[in-house]
């Protein structure tokens, strides 16, 4: 009994040895584990480092050189391409001026004796004519002159002074009206057309003293400013008007 007790002890013995060996490996197997993780991690850390160390050299770099910006090349306007557009419309109609007139027309025959002149009786005829008109002014855009500068990038437009355009009555407006004809000079036709023809001119010499030139003027600039600036490449421009 006592040899069977003992080799029991004995083979108790050995197992314990066994796991004591066992358990050496395994601690010693899981150190270098631990000990590899942490020299991976180290490199990876490393090669992070150098990695934000180049990045930032790079940005500083393109801070200190700094990028070259090709800039697009400034569209370039010629005076004939402004004169061919305001060729386009020629004559510019800017202001106008709508009147309603009353005029008298008086006519007598009259004799001249050296120095004096005398009326001669019965040839007093005369007539009344009320009517509408409508007087127009503008510019003639073929007198415009055209400055270019491409040094300050400048455009200078210079227009003629405005003129009256067109004066045109309404026939359907005009009544004559008190109408007297003498026994021996009567109303014509003539009569009436020249009539009328004095009554435009003076109409005219009005309406500009009322302002209708100046205004057609001012109005003419910023017509054709605006219309001007519509051009491709106007606005890398300094256009004026005058």
């Amino acid at each position: 009994m006592s040899k069977t007790v003992a080799e029991k002890k004995t083979k108790i013995g050995r197992a314990l040895i066994l796991i004591s060996v066992l358990l050496a490996v395994c601690t010693a197997g899981l150190g270098r584990g631990l000990y590899l993780s942490h020299q991976r991690q180290a490199e990876i850390e490393e090669k992070l480092r150098l990695y934000q160390e180049m990045q930032a050299a790079q940005e500083k770099k393109e801070d200190e050189e700094p990028e070259e910006i090709i800039q697009p090349a400034k569209p370039v306007i010629t005076s004939d391409a402004v004169s061919e557009q305001l060729s386009s419309i020629e004559q510019l109609i800017t202001s106008e001026y709508l009147y309603t007139n009353a005029g008298k027309y008086e006519n007598r025959n009259q004799l001249s004796i050296s120095s004096m002149t005398l009326d001669l009786p019965l040839t007093k005829k005369s007539f009344v004519v009320i009517y509408d008109g409508r007087i127009q002014a503008g510019v003639d855009l073929s007198g415009a002159k055209i400055q270019v500068n491409e040094d300050t990038r400048s455009i200078t437009v210079s227009l003629p002074p405005s003129t009256i355009t067109s004066h045109e009555i309404d026939e359907d407006s005009v009544q004559v009206i008190d109408e007297k004809d003498a026994v021996f000079n009567k109303n014509t036709i003539d009569d009436y057309n020249e009539f009328m023809s004095v009554q435009k001119d003076e109409m005219e010499k009005k309406a500009a003293g009322m302002g209708l030139l100046k205004k057609a003027d001012e109005e003419a600039k910023a017509a054709i400013l605006s219309f001007l600036s519509l051009l491709p490449g106007m606005d890398t421009y300094t256009l004026t008007v005058r």
